[in-house]
């Protein structure tokens, strides 16, 4: 989507972990996101039933979703909508976190084996599964559903 370039060059504040040099400014951006006033994020998949799920390394961006930033939006492609929660947990684990790792330059056992066995690697991505049932503060948090496979 290229919000981050596009808030930029309109002359917003923008916390992108992507956009940071290194690993140190990465960790200081993801810890500046969490007292934003708006939260952009995406999320691994969505159940028919309501339940938002996430599958993330650091935590920051479920952290994030949950309490912090006082409005939270949530883009997601068709693809990541899921029957139940139990077929919403098991794409996040099968799809999100495989791409994930992959992307990050990690190397799991998932991607070699293209399912998650629920392994205790230091190369997983899946150290925290959160899945969100409601927000406590009413209309904190919108999902957009964009009418395309975006995403994993």
């Amino acid at each position: 989507m290229n919000i981050s370039k596009l808030l930029k060059e309109r002359g917003n504040i923008v916390f992108d972990k992507t956009l940071a040099e290194n690993k140190a400014e990465s960790e200081q951006v993801k810890k500046k996101s969490l007292l934003a006033d708006w939260y952009i994020t995406g999320t691994n998949a969505v159940s028919k039933e309501g339940h938002i799920v996430n599958i993330d390394h650091s935590g920051n961006r479920a952290a994030a979703m949950i309490y912090g930033p006082d409005n939270v939006i949530i883009v997601i492609g068709r693809n990541k909508i899921c029957g139940t929660l139990d077929d919403a947990v098991k794409r996040a684990r099968n799809i999100s976190a495989p791409m994930n790792a992959r992307r990050a330059g990690y190397n799991p056992p998932c991607l070699q084996l293209n399912r998650c066995i629920d392994c205790k690697s230091d190369e997983r991505v899946c150290f925290n599964l959160v899945i969100i049932e409601g927000q406590f503060v009413k209309d904190r948090m919108k999902l957009f559903i964009v009418d395309e496979e975006a995403g994993f």
